[in-house]
């Protein structure tokens, strides 16, 4: 199968790159339409992975023309070019709720610009391919990889406050997912039938839980204070369980990574 990649360089796309045999896409920043379908026919490519987007939530508001070129435009003209394209949304489509879940595909309320583009690119992208792989991705972690953005996540962040003290919430539940498992699962993710899936790891512990689980598992000498309510972005993951991909839960994926890195041994 041949796989066309976007952002092979960003922080899931390399990972994937690490993961799977794929077919690197140049950078698509300043193609336009006509310049992306090129890109495509000449690649051949059987499935489009497409990873590259603007996901920072303030600067997403700051500019939203770049914004919604990034995250509406370009992966809808991928979808036009016929192939079968999986695409990463956000857990960011639940952040109006505020307080409950798990919550399911259909139970949604953004609370962002960049939210609402997600939602607006799920919608558009099935309405011209019903066969277009949408997946929910959680907040991801890494160690940072040598040639790769090493931007700021739970693990790095944790870290970081070593010796120190950090706020988390003790009220707040979210997935939060080791991105190496999530570019395991995408040998998976392209046969999945399309549609939208809440993609990573489920939890039954807080944020807050699973920093004090994280800084005994890594060793880390840190205070852990209370960063008081947050918006919940728990998301149910039975529909992709049913469809045979499972993820470790979010304790579980942490104590891998740090085994892997050999992180407090």
């Amino acid at each position: 199968m041949n796989i066309l990649l976007t952002g092979p360089n960003g922080f899931v796309g390399a990972r994937i790159r690490d993961a799977l045999t794929v077919i690197p896409a140049p950078s698509l920043r300043t193609l336009g339409e006509d310049e992306v379908r090129r890109l495509v026919d000449r690649a051949e490519p059987d499935v489009i992975i497409h990873t590259a987007a603007v996901s920072d939530i303030g600067a997403c508001a700051a500019d939203p023309e770049g914004s919604r070129r990034a995250n509406v435009d370009l992966p809808l003209w991928l979808v036009g070019t016929g192939v079968k394209c999986v695409l990463y949304s956000t857990d960011q489509v639940y952040s109006g709720f505020g307080e409950g879940g798990p919550f399911r595909e259909d139970e949604i309320s953004p609370a962002n610009l960049y939210a609402e583009e997600k939602l607006e690119m799920e919608r558009r992208a099935l309405e011209l391919n019903p066969d277009t792989v949408l997946l929910r991705a959680t907040w991801m972690y890494d160690m940072p990889r040598y040639g790769s953005p090493n931007r700021g996540n739970f693990l790095v962040n944790l870290l970081r406050a070593g010796g120190g003290e950090i706020a988390l919430s003790s009220t707040e539940m979210r997935g939060i997912t080791y991105v190496r498992e999530v570019a395991e699962h995408m040998k998976e993710a392209v046969s999945l039938p399309g549609g939208v899936y809440n993609y990573g790891s489920g939890t039954d512990r807080s944020v807050m839980e699973l920093g004090r689980l994280l800084a005994e598992e890594a060793g880390l000498r840190i205070t852990i204070r209370e960063a008081g309510p947050r918006r919940n972005l728990w998301m149910d993951t039975g529909r992709l369980n049913a469809a045979g991909i499972v993820f470790r839960s979010s304790a579980e994926g942490l104590r891998q990574c740090c085994l892997d890195y050999s992180l407090g041994r």
